[in-house]
C-alpha cells in the first residue's frame, strides 16, 4: 500500500445519517442509556444488547484531552486496519497516517461531551497493480461517563464500511 489518505466529511449525528442498522441500534441504545443525564454511564452499558455492532467497534479510554488508549478493538477493525487486540496508546495502535485525525476527533468528543459522526473515503494506490483503491466508511463516536481515578471518559467508536 502506498499513498493512503482520507477524505473526511462531518455529518450531523442523526438516524438519517447513519447508514447501518448496527450503528442506528447502537445510537438508539446510547440515547436510551443517556435518558435525561448529560452522558450515559459506562457501567450501565451492556454489550449483549448491541451484539451486532461489536465487531465494528473500538473503545478508547480518554485520560485527558490529548491522551487516548485503545482498550477494545472489534474483529472487523482489526482486520480492516491491522490493529492489534491489546490495550495500547493510540499512537501505537493506529496506522501512523490516521493518528492525527483520530486524536483530533476524540479530543472534540472529549471537550464537547457529545456524539460525533464522520464519513471517510480511504484511498490508496496499490503497489502491485498501480491502480487506485477506495473504501468508504462511517465513524460514530459516542462518549460515556466513567467512574475511574485516571480514565476521564470512555469513547465508543463504531465503524461501518460500505
Amino acid at each position: 500500500m502506498a499513498k493512503t489518505f482520507d477524505i473526511v466529511k462531518v455529518l450531523e449525528v442523526s438516524e438519517q445519517n447513519l447508514k447501518s442498522v448496527a450503528q442506528t441500534n447502537l445510537y438508539r441504545y446510547w440515547l436510551e442509556l443517556k435518558a435525561n443525564k448529560v452522558l450515559p454511564i459506562w457501567s450501565d452499558f451492556n454489550p449483549g444488547i448491541v451484539r451486532e455492532a461489536l465487531p465494528d467497534i473500538m473503545l478508547f479510554d480518554a485520560l485527558k484531552e490529548t491522551s487516548f488508549f485503545v482498550s477494545i478493538t472489534g474483529d472487523h477493525c482489526r482486520e480492516n486496519f491491522g490493529i492489534k487486540a491489546r490495550r495500547s496508546p493510540i499512537e501505537e495502535a493506529l496506522p501512523e497516517n490516521a493518528v492525527a485525525d483520530a486524536k483530533s476527533r476524540l479530543a472534540h468528543v472529549y471537550n464537547t461531551r457529545k456524539p460525533h459522526l464522520v464519513t471517510k473515503q480511504m484511498r490508496w494506490e496499490s503497489a502491485a497493480k498501480r491502480e487506485l483503491q477506495q473504501q468508504s466508511y462511517t465513524v460514530l463516536f459516542l462518549p460515556f461517563d466513567v467512574e475511574h481515578d485516571t480514565i476521564k471518559l470512555k469513547i465508543l467508536n463504531s465503524l461501518y464500511f460500505s
